[in-house]
Protein backbone atom coordinates (compact mmCIF):
# COMPACT_ATOMS: atom_id res chain seq x y z
CA UNK A 1 0.00 0.00 0.00
CA UNK A 2 0.97 3.55 -0.40
CA UNK A 3 1.18 5.34 2.46
CA UNK A 4 0.79 9.18 2.27
CA UNK A 5 2.83 11.63 4.55
CA UNK A 6 0.67 14.85 4.04
CA UNK A 7 -2.18 14.62 6.72
CA UNK A 8 -1.90 14.72 10.49
CA UNK A 9 -3.08 12.03 12.75
CA UNK A 10 -6.30 10.57 12.22
CA UNK A 11 -7.18 10.51 8.47
CA UNK A 12 -9.29 7.85 7.44
CA UNK A 13 -8.19 4.38 4.78
CA UNK A 14 -9.86 3.80 1.49
CA UNK A 15 -9.08 2.10 -1.73
CA UNK A 16 -8.46 3.50 -5.04
CA UNK A 17 -8.74 1.34 -7.98
CA UNK A 18 -8.30 -1.99 -5.45
CA UNK A 19 -5.09 -0.22 -4.39
CA UNK A 20 -5.43 0.65 -0.36
CA UNK A 21 -3.84 3.94 -0.43
CA UNK A 22 -3.46 3.81 3.79
CA UNK A 23 -3.26 7.51 5.20
CA UNK A 24 -1.48 6.76 8.23
CA UNK A 25 -1.15 9.74 9.38
CA UNK A 26 2.59 10.49 10.74
CA UNK A 27 4.56 13.83 10.21
CA UNK A 28 5.77 14.47 7.06
CA UNK A 29 9.71 13.45 6.77
CA UNK A 30 12.30 15.75 5.49
CA UNK A 31 14.71 13.90 3.11
CA UNK A 32 16.88 16.97 2.19
CA UNK A 33 16.95 20.90 2.57
CA UNK A 34 14.94 21.02 -0.85
CA UNK A 35 13.10 17.96 -0.89
CA UNK A 36 9.83 16.63 1.46
CA UNK A 37 9.03 12.80 1.72
CA UNK A 38 5.01 12.86 1.07
CA UNK A 39 4.24 9.40 0.17
CA UNK A 40 6.12 6.37 0.33
CA UNK A 41 4.73 2.44 0.24
CA UNK A 42 6.50 -0.35 1.20
CA UNK A 43 4.17 -3.52 -0.72
CA UNK A 44 5.39 -1.11 -4.04
CA UNK A 45 8.54 -0.41 -3.13
CA UNK A 46 8.36 3.78 -3.79
CA UNK A 47 8.78 7.38 -2.27
CA UNK A 48 7.63 10.10 -3.54
CA UNK A 49 9.31 13.61 -2.37
CA UNK A 50 8.02 16.74 -3.39
CA UNK A 51 10.86 19.62 -4.01
CA UNK A 52 10.68 22.78 -1.32
CA UNK A 53 10.84 21.18 1.84
CA UNK A 54 8.48 21.86 4.08
CA UNK A 55 7.27 24.17 1.61
CA UNK A 56 6.75 21.83 -0.95
CA UNK A 57 3.07 23.45 -1.41
CA UNK A 58 3.19 25.89 -4.65
CA UNK A 59 0.88 26.52 -7.56
CA UNK A 60 3.95 24.34 -9.31
CA UNK A 61 4.54 20.85 -7.49
CA UNK A 62 7.86 19.50 -8.30
CA UNK A 63 7.69 15.85 -7.40
CA UNK A 64 10.22 12.78 -7.62
CA UNK A 65 8.77 8.98 -7.29
CA UNK A 66 12.11 6.95 -6.68
CA UNK A 67 11.30 3.08 -7.42
CA UNK A 68 13.86 0.53 -5.37
CA UNK A 69 15.26 -2.23 -7.10
CA UNK A 70 12.02 -4.18 -5.51
CA UNK A 71 9.58 -2.66 -6.91
CA UNK A 72 7.79 -4.60 -9.75
CA UNK A 73 6.83 -0.89 -11.35
CA UNK A 74 10.36 -0.53 -12.44
CA UNK A 75 10.30 -0.25 -16.16
CA UNK A 76 6.24 0.06 -16.53
CA UNK A 77 5.00 3.29 -17.44
CA UNK A 78 1.59 2.47 -17.22
CA UNK A 79 1.57 1.49 -13.93
CA UNK A 80 3.78 4.35 -12.60
CA UNK A 81 0.90 6.51 -13.99
CA UNK A 82 -1.33 5.08 -12.02
CA UNK A 83 0.43 5.32 -8.67
CA UNK A 84 0.72 8.85 -9.55
CA UNK A 85 -2.90 9.25 -10.68
CA UNK A 86 -3.81 8.28 -6.53
CA UNK A 87 -2.70 11.05 -5.32
CA UNK A 88 -5.08 13.64 -7.07
CA UNK A 89 -7.22 13.53 -3.92
CA UNK A 90 -4.27 14.40 -1.71
CA UNK A 91 -3.41 17.12 -3.97
CA UNK A 92 -7.01 18.68 -3.96
CA UNK A 93 -7.04 18.52 0.00
CA UNK A 94 -3.49 19.18 1.42
CA UNK A 95 -2.15 21.56 -1.62
CA UNK A 96 -5.25 23.27 -2.84
CA UNK A 97 -3.14 26.09 -4.22
CA UNK A 98 -1.54 23.81 -6.45
CA UNK A 99 -1.72 24.20 -10.27
CA UNK A 100 0.25 21.75 -11.82
CA UNK A 101 2.51 18.78 -11.29
CA UNK A 102 6.10 17.81 -13.20
CA UNK A 103 6.90 14.12 -11.34
CA UNK A 104 10.35 12.66 -12.73
CA UNK A 105 10.31 8.63 -12.03
CA UNK A 106 13.99 7.57 -10.89
CA UNK A 107 15.14 4.05 -11.14
CA UNK A 108 18.87 3.64 -9.19
CA UNK A 109 19.22 7.27 -9.12
CA UNK A 110 18.59 7.69 -13.10
CA UNK A 111 15.59 9.67 -14.34
CA UNK A 112 13.60 6.75 -16.64
CA UNK A 113 10.30 8.73 -16.71
CA UNK A 114 9.18 12.48 -16.96
CA UNK A 115 4.94 13.09 -16.74
CA UNK A 116 2.93 15.92 -16.34
CA UNK A 117 -0.98 17.03 -14.78
CA UNK A 118 -2.88 19.79 -13.94
CA UNK A 119 -5.93 20.74 -12.13
CA UNK A 120 -7.82 21.30 -15.17
CA UNK A 121 -7.82 18.31 -16.41
CA UNK A 122 -8.22 15.85 -13.11
CA UNK A 123 -5.07 15.74 -11.97
CA UNK A 124 -4.45 12.73 -14.55
CA UNK A 125 -0.67 12.27 -15.24
CA UNK A 126 0.33 11.80 -18.85
CA UNK A 127 3.80 10.81 -19.93
CA UNK A 128 6.06 13.63 -20.99
CA UNK A 129 9.30 12.07 -22.55
CA UNK A 130 8.87 7.97 -23.03
CA UNK A 131 11.31 6.03 -20.78
CA UNK A 132 14.16 5.28 -22.44
CA UNK A 133 14.80 1.37 -22.45
CA UNK A 134 17.42 1.14 -24.45
CA UNK A 135 20.54 3.43 -24.70
CA UNK A 136 21.33 5.23 -28.17
CA UNK A 137 23.60 4.30 -30.37
CA UNK A 138 26.39 6.19 -30.43
CA UNK A 139 27.84 8.03 -33.68
CA UNK A 140 31.28 7.81 -32.71
CA UNK A 141 33.51 6.54 -30.28
CA UNK A 142 34.49 10.13 -28.59
CA UNK A 143 32.37 11.42 -25.85
CA UNK A 144 30.21 14.09 -25.89
CA UNK A 145 30.73 17.50 -24.88
CA UNK A 146 29.00 18.58 -22.13
CA UNK A 147 26.71 20.82 -23.42
CA UNK A 148 25.01 17.72 -25.67
CA UNK A 149 23.64 16.12 -22.56
CA UNK A 150 20.60 16.44 -20.66
CA UNK A 151 20.63 17.76 -17.53
CA UNK A 152 19.84 14.85 -15.79
CA UNK A 153 23.08 13.36 -17.51
CA UNK A 154 21.31 11.37 -20.80
CA UNK A 155 22.33 11.73 -24.26
CA UNK A 156 20.01 13.76 -26.36
CA UNK A 157 19.06 11.79 -29.60
CA UNK A 158 20.36 13.33 -32.50
CA UNK A 159 18.25 16.26 -34.29
CA UNK A 160 18.75 14.22 -37.98
CA UNK A 161 17.94 10.70 -36.35
CA UNK A 162 15.40 8.46 -37.97
CA UNK A 163 12.18 8.55 -36.17
CA UNK A 164 10.89 4.93 -34.92
CA UNK A 165 8.48 3.53 -37.47
CA UNK A 166 5.45 2.06 -35.23
CA UNK A 167 5.11 -1.54 -35.66
CA UNK A 168 2.16 -3.79 -36.01
CA UNK A 169 2.40 -4.63 -32.30
CA UNK A 170 2.57 -0.63 -31.89
CA UNK A 171 -0.43 -0.75 -33.20
CA UNK A 172 -2.30 -2.92 -31.30
CA UNK A 173 -0.59 -3.29 -28.17
CA UNK A 174 -0.95 -6.66 -26.12
CA UNK A 175 -0.06 -7.96 -22.72
CA UNK A 176 2.98 -8.31 -22.44
CA UNK A 177 5.43 -9.11 -19.46
CA UNK A 178 7.08 -5.31 -17.82
CA UNK A 179 10.53 -5.09 -19.76
CA UNK A 180 13.38 -5.22 -18.12
CA UNK A 181 14.79 -2.04 -16.13
CA UNK A 182 16.52 0.13 -18.53
CA UNK A 183 20.11 0.75 -18.48
CA UNK A 184 21.76 3.93 -16.13
CA UNK A 185 21.96 6.75 -18.32
CA UNK A 186 25.45 8.15 -19.36
CA UNK A 187 27.27 10.30 -16.49
CA UNK A 188 27.64 14.09 -17.80
CA UNK A 189 31.48 13.97 -19.73
CA UNK A 190 33.42 16.60 -18.27
CA UNK A 191 37.08 16.97 -19.42
CA UNK A 192 38.97 17.03 -16.66
CA UNK A 193 41.47 20.36 -15.30
CA UNK A 194 44.37 18.30 -17.44
CA UNK A 195 42.59 18.67 -20.50
CA UNK A 196 41.35 22.06 -20.80
CA UNK A 197 42.78 25.10 -21.20
CA UNK A 198 46.53 25.01 -21.98
CA UNK A 199 46.76 21.73 -21.34
CA UNK A 200 43.61 21.56 -24.39
CA UNK A 201 45.80 23.05 -26.37
CA UNK A 202 48.87 20.44 -26.22
CA UNK A 203 45.82 17.97 -26.90
CA UNK A 204 44.48 19.71 -29.89
CA UNK A 205 48.50 20.84 -31.50
CA UNK A 206 49.30 16.73 -30.76
CA UNK A 207 46.02 15.48 -32.38
CA UNK A 208 46.56 17.95 -35.76
CA UNK A 209 50.23 17.06 -35.55
CA UNK A 210 51.46 13.44 -34.03
CA UNK A 211 55.10 14.57 -33.84
CA UNK A 212 54.16 17.52 -31.36
CA UNK A 213 53.80 14.72 -28.22
CA UNK A 214 56.99 13.23 -29.39
CA UNK A 215 58.74 17.38 -28.81
CA UNK A 216 60.89 16.28 -25.93
CA UNK A 217 59.96 19.73 -24.12
CA UNK A 218 55.98 19.24 -24.67
CA UNK A 219 56.94 15.59 -22.90
CA UNK A 220 58.67 17.45 -20.31
CA UNK A 221 56.24 20.01 -19.53
CA UNK A 222 52.96 17.58 -19.54
CA UNK A 223 55.33 15.06 -17.25
CA UNK A 224 55.78 18.08 -15.09
CA UNK A 225 52.22 19.01 -14.89
CA UNK A 226 50.39 15.68 -14.60
CA UNK A 227 53.02 13.29 -13.76
CA UNK A 228 54.29 15.96 -10.62
CA UNK A 229 55.63 13.36 -8.12
CA UNK A 230 56.81 10.97 -10.15
CA UNK A 231 59.00 13.93 -11.76
CA UNK A 232 59.96 15.55 -8.25
CA UNK A 233 61.59 11.29 -7.18
CA UNK A 234 63.48 10.85 -10.94
CA UNK A 235 65.37 14.24 -9.29
CA UNK A 236 68.41 14.64 -11.62
CA UNK A 237 68.58 10.78 -13.30
CA UNK A 238 68.28 11.40 -16.87
CA UNK A 239 67.73 8.17 -18.01
CA UNK A 240 64.28 8.05 -15.30
CA UNK A 241 63.28 11.43 -16.52
CA UNK A 242 63.63 10.25 -20.10
CA UNK A 243 61.35 7.27 -18.91
CA UNK A 244 58.87 9.56 -17.54
CA UNK A 245 59.04 11.93 -20.68
CA UNK A 246 57.83 8.84 -22.99
CA UNK A 247 54.82 8.09 -20.70
CA UNK A 248 54.03 11.52 -20.97
CA UNK A 249 53.69 11.09 -24.76
CA UNK A 250 51.72 8.16 -24.10
CA UNK A 251 49.73 9.52 -21.77
CA UNK A 252 49.07 12.90 -24.26
CA UNK A 253 48.13 10.40 -27.18
CA UNK A 254 45.85 8.31 -24.82
CA UNK A 255 44.23 11.55 -23.50
CA UNK A 256 43.78 13.01 -26.75
CA UNK A 257 41.87 10.04 -28.28
CA UNK A 258 38.88 11.35 -26.04
CA UNK A 259 38.83 15.15 -27.26
CA UNK A 260 36.88 15.78 -30.44
CA UNK A 261 38.55 16.22 -33.77
CA UNK A 262 39.79 20.51 -33.58
CA UNK A 263 38.35 21.04 -30.03
CA UNK A 264 39.73 23.08 -27.13
CA UNK A 265 37.66 22.94 -24.17
CA UNK A 266 38.31 26.05 -21.67
CA UNK A 267 37.04 27.26 -18.53
CA UNK A 268 36.58 30.74 -17.11
CA UNK A 269 35.54 32.20 -13.51
CA UNK A 270 33.02 34.69 -13.47
CA UNK A 271 30.01 35.93 -11.71
CA UNK A 272 26.17 36.02 -12.34
CA UNK A 273 24.22 39.03 -12.07
CA UNK A 274 20.55 39.78 -10.41
CA UNK A 275 17.90 37.76 -12.13
CA UNK A 276 15.98 38.86 -14.85
CA UNK A 277 12.31 38.17 -14.55
CA UNK A 278 11.81 39.70 -18.29
CA UNK A 279 14.11 36.76 -19.86
CA UNK A 280 13.98 34.37 -17.06
CA UNK A 281 17.56 33.99 -16.62
CA UNK A 282 20.76 34.62 -14.47
CA UNK A 283 22.79 37.32 -16.80
CA UNK A 284 26.03 36.69 -17.23
CA UNK A 285 28.78 38.85 -19.00
CA UNK A 286 32.11 37.97 -20.60
CA UNK A 287 34.01 41.06 -22.10
CA UNK A 288 36.65 40.76 -24.73
CA UNK A 289 36.44 38.30 -27.61
CA UNK A 290 39.83 36.68 -26.97
CA UNK A 291 40.55 34.25 -24.48
CA UNK A 292 44.17 33.53 -23.71
CA UNK A 293 45.28 30.22 -22.58
CA UNK A 294 48.53 30.67 -20.90
CA UNK A 295 50.98 27.96 -19.29
CA UNK A 296 54.06 27.44 -17.66
CA UNK A 297 56.20 26.14 -19.68
CA UNK A 298 59.22 27.24 -21.93
CA UNK A 299 60.85 25.35 -25.10
CA UNK A 300 61.47 25.15 -28.79
CA UNK A 301 58.09 24.49 -30.66
CA UNK A 302 55.66 24.97 -27.28
CA UNK A 303 53.98 28.34 -27.20
CA UNK A 304 54.22 30.18 -23.84
CA UNK A 305 50.56 31.67 -24.55
CA UNK A 306 47.82 30.79 -27.24
CA UNK A 307 44.95 33.46 -27.85
CA UNK A 308 42.03 32.10 -29.18
CA UNK A 309 40.04 34.91 -30.72
CA UNK A 310 35.94 33.08 -30.13
CA UNK A 311 33.82 37.03 -31.12
CA UNK A 312 30.75 34.73 -30.40
CA UNK A 313 31.97 33.79 -26.77
CA UNK A 314 30.09 37.23 -26.09
CA UNK A 315 27.09 35.25 -27.30
CA UNK A 316 26.58 33.77 -23.51
CA UNK A 317 24.45 35.92 -21.84
CA UNK A 318 23.12 34.30 -18.99
CA UNK A 319 21.54 30.60 -17.74
CA UNK A 320 17.60 29.97 -17.97
CA UNK A 321 16.17 29.13 -14.47
CA UNK A 322 12.54 29.31 -13.88
CA UNK A 323 11.36 31.74 -11.01
CA UNK A 324 11.00 29.24 -8.27
CA UNK A 325 14.14 27.30 -9.09
CA UNK A 326 15.89 30.58 -9.46
CA UNK A 327 14.21 31.85 -5.90
CA UNK A 328 15.89 28.61 -4.37
CA UNK A 329 18.94 28.29 -6.39
CA UNK A 330 19.93 32.09 -4.44
CA UNK A 331 18.81 30.94 -1.27
CA UNK A 332 21.60 28.06 -1.35
CA UNK A 333 23.78 30.43 -2.10
CA UNK A 334 23.01 32.78 0.52
CA UNK A 335 25.44 33.18 3.71
CA UNK A 336 24.94 35.67 6.49
CA UNK A 337 23.31 38.43 3.84
CA UNK A 338 26.28 37.80 0.87
CA UNK A 339 25.16 36.17 -2.06
CA UNK A 340 28.13 33.69 -3.52
CA UNK A 341 27.59 34.69 -7.55
CA UNK A 342 30.49 33.09 -8.18
CA UNK A 343 30.31 30.69 -11.36
CA UNK A 344 32.53 28.63 -13.73
CA UNK A 345 31.45 28.58 -17.33
CA UNK A 346 33.49 25.69 -19.37
CA UNK A 347 33.41 26.11 -22.81
CA UNK A 348 33.69 24.40 -25.89
CA UNK A 349 35.43 25.90 -28.81
CA UNK A 350 35.88 24.62 -32.41
CA UNK A 351 39.47 25.79 -33.87
CA UNK A 352 40.91 26.27 -37.30
CA UNK A 353 44.14 24.67 -37.10
CA UNK A 354 45.21 26.53 -40.18
CA UNK A 355 44.02 30.24 -38.84
CA UNK A 356 47.19 30.04 -36.81
CA UNK A 357 48.77 33.19 -36.88
CA UNK A 358 51.50 35.37 -35.22
CA UNK A 359 54.87 33.85 -33.99
CA UNK A 360 55.63 30.67 -32.72
CA UNK A 361 55.94 31.86 -29.68
CA UNK A 362 52.19 33.17 -29.58
CA UNK A 363 50.01 32.16 -32.52
CA UNK A 364 47.01 33.07 -32.13
CA UNK A 365 43.55 30.96 -33.43
CA UNK A 366 40.19 31.87 -34.62
CA UNK A 367 37.50 30.15 -32.72
CA UNK A 368 34.29 29.24 -32.63
CA UNK A 369 32.55 28.63 -29.56
CA UNK A 370 29.77 25.33 -30.37
CA UNK A 371 28.68 25.03 -26.53
CA UNK A 372 29.27 25.55 -22.33
CA UNK A 373 28.13 24.46 -19.56
CA UNK A 374 27.78 26.48 -16.19
CA UNK A 375 29.01 25.23 -12.36
CA UNK A 376 28.88 26.38 -9.34
CA UNK A 377 32.05 25.53 -8.33
CA UNK A 378 35.49 25.41 -9.41
CA UNK A 379 35.45 21.21 -9.36
CA UNK A 380 32.64 21.34 -11.86
CA UNK A 381 30.95 18.49 -11.21
CA UNK A 382 27.29 18.77 -11.81
CA UNK A 383 26.34 21.46 -14.54
CA UNK A 384 23.59 24.20 -13.37
CA UNK A 385 23.31 25.03 -17.09
CA UNK A 386 24.21 23.83 -20.47
CA UNK A 387 23.80 25.07 -24.18
CA UNK A 388 24.59 23.93 -27.49
CA UNK A 389 24.56 25.46 -30.89
CA UNK A 390 20.68 26.13 -30.92
CA UNK A 391 20.45 27.92 -27.21
CA UNK A 392 23.21 29.96 -28.09
CA UNK A 393 21.86 31.04 -31.61
CA UNK A 394 18.63 31.60 -29.33
CA UNK A 395 19.96 33.49 -27.02
CA UNK A 396 22.17 35.46 -29.35
CA UNK A 397 18.40 36.30 -31.04
CA UNK A 398 16.82 37.07 -27.53
CA UNK A 399 19.84 39.42 -26.54
CA UNK A 400 19.26 41.10 -29.64
CA UNK A 401 15.97 41.70 -29.48
CA UNK A 402 15.96 42.87 -25.96
CA UNK A 403 18.56 45.51 -26.73
CA UNK A 404 16.41 46.91 -29.25
CA UNK A 405 13.66 47.64 -27.09
CA UNK A 406 16.04 48.94 -24.70
CA UNK A 407 17.36 51.07 -27.34
CA UNK A 408 13.60 52.12 -28.85
CA UNK A 409 12.73 53.03 -25.08
CA UNK A 410 15.60 54.99 -24.41
CA UNK A 411 14.99 56.89 -27.95
CA UNK A 412 11.65 57.82 -27.05
CA UNK A 413 11.82 58.93 -23.66
CA UNK A 414 14.15 61.62 -25.18
CA UNK A 415 12.61 62.36 -28.25
CA UNK A 416 10.03 65.23 -26.52
CA UNK A 417 12.71 67.14 -24.97
CA UNK A 418 15.17 66.57 -27.89
CA UNK A 419 12.17 68.15 -30.32
CA UNK A 420 11.95 71.25 -27.94
CA UNK A 421 16.11 71.65 -28.19
CA UNK A 422 15.91 71.20 -31.76
CA UNK A 423 12.89 74.10 -31.62
CA UNK A 424 14.97 76.80 -30.26
CA UNK A 425 17.92 75.87 -32.72
CA UNK A 426 18.50 78.10 -35.19
CA UNK A 427 18.34 76.95 -38.70
CA UNK A 428 21.55 76.11 -39.51
CA UNK A 429 21.88 73.53 -36.03
CA UNK A 430 18.74 71.88 -37.27
CA UNK A 431 20.42 71.62 -41.07
CA UNK A 432 23.38 70.08 -39.78
CA UNK A 433 21.41 67.51 -37.52
CA UNK A 434 19.17 66.51 -40.87
CA UNK A 435 22.43 65.40 -42.65
CA UNK A 436 24.07 64.03 -39.75
CA UNK A 437 20.59 62.33 -39.07
CA UNK A 438 22.78 58.98 -37.94
CA UNK A 439 24.29 60.95 -35.12
CA UNK A 440 22.51 61.76 -32.20
CA UNK A 441 21.41 64.83 -32.02
CA UNK A 442 24.28 67.64 -31.83
CA UNK A 443 23.03 71.26 -30.29
CA UNK A 444 26.47 72.60 -30.71
CA UNK A 445 26.85 71.62 -34.59
CA UNK A 446 25.90 73.71 -37.43
CA UNK A 447 26.47 73.82 -40.94
CA UNK A 448 30.07 74.81 -41.73
CA UNK A 449 31.49 78.04 -43.21
CA UNK A 450 32.89 77.59 -47.12
CA UNK A 451 35.61 80.21 -45.89
CA UNK A 452 36.58 78.63 -42.46
CA UNK A 453 36.81 75.23 -43.68
CA UNK A 454 38.84 76.06 -46.94
CA UNK A 455 41.33 77.60 -44.44
CA UNK A 456 41.51 74.99 -42.08
CA UNK A 457 42.47 72.61 -45.06
CA UNK A 458 45.31 74.95 -46.39
CA UNK A 459 46.74 75.36 -42.75
CA UNK A 460 47.39 71.12 -43.30
CA UNK A 461 48.70 71.18 -46.99
CA UNK A 462 45.25 70.32 -48.44
CA UNK A 463 44.17 68.01 -46.09
CA UNK A 464 41.05 66.41 -46.24
CA UNK A 465 38.87 68.13 -43.77
CA UNK A 466 35.28 66.77 -42.42
CA UNK A 467 31.96 69.24 -43.29
CA UNK A 468 28.45 69.92 -44.11
CA UNK A 469 27.21 72.63 -46.63
CA UNK A 470 24.45 73.46 -47.15
CA UNK A 471 24.30 73.63 -51.40
CA UNK A 472 22.61 74.81 -54.89
CA UNK A 473 23.93 73.21 -57.65
CA UNK A 474 24.44 74.30 -61.38
CA UNK A 475 23.67 70.95 -62.89
CA UNK A 476 23.85 67.20 -62.65
CA UNK A 477 25.81 64.34 -62.83
CA UNK A 478 28.00 62.40 -60.25
CA UNK A 479 31.81 64.02 -60.66
CA UNK A 480 32.79 67.58 -60.28
CA UNK A 481 29.45 68.59 -60.38
CA UNK A 482 29.87 72.81 -59.83
CA UNK A 483 27.92 75.01 -57.17
CA UNK A 484 26.15 78.57 -57.78
CA UNK A 485 26.34 78.58 -54.10
CA UNK A 486 28.44 78.68 -52.59
CA UNK A 487 31.07 78.94 -55.18
CA UNK A 488 34.29 77.88 -56.15
CA UNK A 489 33.24 74.42 -55.09
CA UNK A 490 32.83 71.08 -57.23
CA UNK A 491 31.16 68.14 -55.87
CA UNK A 492 32.02 64.45 -56.28
CA UNK A 493 29.88 61.57 -55.10
CA UNK A 494 31.93 59.04 -52.84
CA UNK A 495 29.34 56.22 -53.85
CA UNK A 496 30.34 55.37 -58.01
CA UNK A 497 26.60 54.47 -58.69
CA UNK A 498 25.15 58.17 -56.93
CA UNK A 499 24.74 60.75 -59.38
CA UNK A 500 23.14 64.69 -58.18
CA UNK A 501 19.88 65.18 -60.10
CA UNK A 502 18.56 68.53 -61.51
CA UNK A 503 20.22 71.41 -60.11
CA UNK A 504 18.85 72.74 -57.36
CA UNK A 505 19.66 73.26 -53.21
CA UNK A 506 21.17 70.26 -51.77
CA UNK A 507 22.50 69.52 -48.01
CA UNK A 508 25.49 67.49 -48.30
CA UNK A 509 28.16 66.10 -45.61
CA UNK A 510 31.89 64.63 -46.38
CA UNK A 511 35.48 66.16 -46.58
CA UNK A 512 36.61 68.87 -48.91
CA UNK A 513 40.14 69.23 -49.78
CA UNK A 514 41.86 72.86 -51.45
CA UNK A 515 44.22 72.49 -54.55
CA UNK A 516 48.06 74.36 -53.26
CA UNK A 517 48.42 76.14 -56.28
CA UNK A 518 46.65 78.46 -58.56
CA UNK A 519 44.74 81.84 -57.77
CA UNK A 520 41.51 80.35 -55.74
CA UNK A 521 41.18 77.68 -57.33
CA UNK A 522 37.57 75.33 -56.59
CA UNK A 523 37.52 73.47 -53.61
CA UNK A 524 36.92 69.80 -54.04
CA UNK A 525 34.87 67.78 -52.37
CA UNK A 526 33.96 64.05 -51.96
CA UNK A 527 30.19 63.37 -50.80
CA UNK A 528 29.11 60.33 -48.15
CA UNK A 529 25.60 61.62 -47.73
CA UNK A 530 23.38 63.89 -49.54
CA UNK A 531 19.87 65.35 -49.37
CA UNK A 532 17.93 66.21 -52.31
CA UNK A 533 15.72 69.48 -50.75
CA UNK A 534 12.12 69.80 -51.49
CA UNK A 535 11.93 73.45 -50.88
CA UNK A 536 14.51 76.79 -51.56
CA UNK A 537 17.27 76.70 -48.95
CA UNK A 538 15.77 73.30 -47.62
CA UNK A 539 13.83 75.22 -45.25
CA UNK A 540 11.79 71.25 -45.28
CA UNK A 541 15.24 70.03 -43.34
CA UNK A 542 14.22 72.23 -40.43
CA UNK A 543 11.20 70.45 -39.38
CA UNK A 544 12.31 69.92 -35.29
CA UNK A 545 10.01 66.94 -35.55
CA UNK A 546 10.89 65.42 -38.82
CA UNK A 547 14.41 65.82 -37.59
CA UNK A 548 14.15 63.64 -34.80
CA UNK A 549 11.94 61.21 -36.26
CA UNK A 550 14.93 60.27 -38.84
CA UNK A 551 17.33 59.92 -36.43
CA UNK A 552 15.45 57.52 -34.43
CA UNK A 553 14.53 55.61 -38.06
CA UNK A 554 18.25 55.65 -38.16
CA UNK A 555 19.24 54.35 -34.85
CA UNK A 556 17.09 51.21 -34.54
CA UNK A 557 17.60 50.65 -38.43
CA UNK A 558 21.54 50.51 -37.68
CA UNK A 559 21.01 47.80 -35.01
CA UNK A 560 20.50 45.39 -37.79
CA UNK A 561 22.78 47.00 -40.55
CA UNK A 562 20.54 48.28 -42.90
CA UNK A 563 20.67 52.22 -42.07
CA UNK A 564 17.45 54.13 -43.50
CA UNK A 565 18.42 55.91 -46.63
Amino acid sequence: MIRSVLHTPGARQRLVAGVALAMALIPMAARADDEALIARSSARHIEVYAAGGANWCQPSLHLKMVLTSESADRGNPGAQVALLDKMRREFEQTCPTAERADANVTEDGNITGRFHAERSSGWTFAAVTPPATTPPAPSSTEPPPPWALSPDGSAPQSADATPAQPTPAAAQPAPTPAPAPPPAAPSITIPPAGDQNYWGYLLFAGKNDPSFFANADVQRCWAQGHMQSEWFRAGSDDFRQHEIMEKAGQDMQAQSSGIGPNTIYASIETEFGHYDFQTGTFPIEIRGDTLNLSGSCAGDGIPSRIPLHAPDMQSITGFAMSPEDARNFERKRENYGWMNRRIWVLMAFEVDPKSASGNGNQPAYSATLRGYAVYGNSHMETPIYQAGPEQIAAQRAQAAKIAAEKRQKELMARRDSEIQQLSNAPPPVRMANWINDDRPVELFRSLNNIRDTRFASMQNNGSPVEASFLVQTGGSGHKDVATTWPGHLDLTMADEKATFGDAGWYLVRGTLSTPTTGDFPDAQMTVVRAYACKQAQCADATDPTEIENRKIANATQAATGTPAP
